[in-house]
């Protein structure tokens, strides 16, 4: 069973210190380390657009937390000339982005990345630890695109008894452990910790309801969170 999920960008300075001292205050806590946590994530453009269309992209994210199945995430932007309307970051939940997310297995996924209307563009790994604190899963990795060098970090925390989609106000509890988990971790210290924490989504229910999700929670929920990230940080 899938919790409540969130995922957070965090920003420093110096990611590689920022990540080991994250993982040095999971063990301060207390959290029992359980696994790597690794989500791969591709994008790919079509070749030729649709009229209407500014962009059409495709994004596929697999989780070391089920090998054997795909997201993919189509995600297309209209051209709007007439509204002077600022694109989203994320690519998702802007006013002028449709998408829509299927899971599929393995051999689904080769069938996707074989259909010629689409080239690969991009590529990012999110590689890191998942930890145990209580009711909560918590995930922390670095984030890489190009080359070698971590350009982002991410957090998902996963809280195991919400397993419905509910009141926003819930969101409150994985925000206060995510300040909790992060304070005293940054290479240079602010007087606000929650400066350096960015929700990739800003409404997430609005976003669930746009793809259409159930409101039983499930993988499908986080990989949308990922989508998200990933378009922000590859920029």
């Amino acid at each position: 069973m899938t919790g409540m999920t969130r995922v957070y960008i965090l920003s420093d300075s110096n990611i590689p210190v920022r990540y080991q001292n994250l993982l040095k205050k999971m063990d301060e806590m207390g959290a029992r380390k359980v696994d790597r946590h690794v989500v791969h994530s591709q994008m790919l453009s079509r070749k030729v657009l649709v009229d209407g269309y500014s962009n059409q992209r495709m994004y596929l994210l697999r989780t070391s937390q089920n090998n054997d199945l795909i997201y993919a995430v189509l995600g297309n932007e209209k051209t709007e000339l007439a509204m002077k309307v600022e694109s989203s970051e994320n690519g998702l939940d802007g006013l002028l982005d449709e998408c829509c997310l299927l899971e599929c297995g393995l051999e689904g996924s080769n069938i996707l990345q074989q259909v010629e209307i689409y080239v690969p563009k991009s590529y990012g790994k999110f590689e890191g630890m998942q930890f145990v604190f209580g009711d909560f899963t918590i995930g922390i990795c670095t984030f890489v695109c190009r080359g070698s060098t971590p350009t982002g970090l991410v957090l998902e925390i996963q809280y195991t008894p919400c397993s419905v989609l509910s009141d926003p106000s819930q969101d409150k509890l994985l925000d206060e452990l995510l300040v909790t988990i992060t304070t005293g971790t940054e290479t240079t210290p602010t007087a606000n910790p929650a400066d350096s924490i960015t929700k990739p989504v800003a409404n997430l229910l609005a976003l669930f309801d746009k793809v259409g999700l159930p409101a039983q929670y499930s993988l499908k929920h986080t990989a949308i969170q990922y989508v998200a990230a990933f378009n922000i940080l590859r920029k």
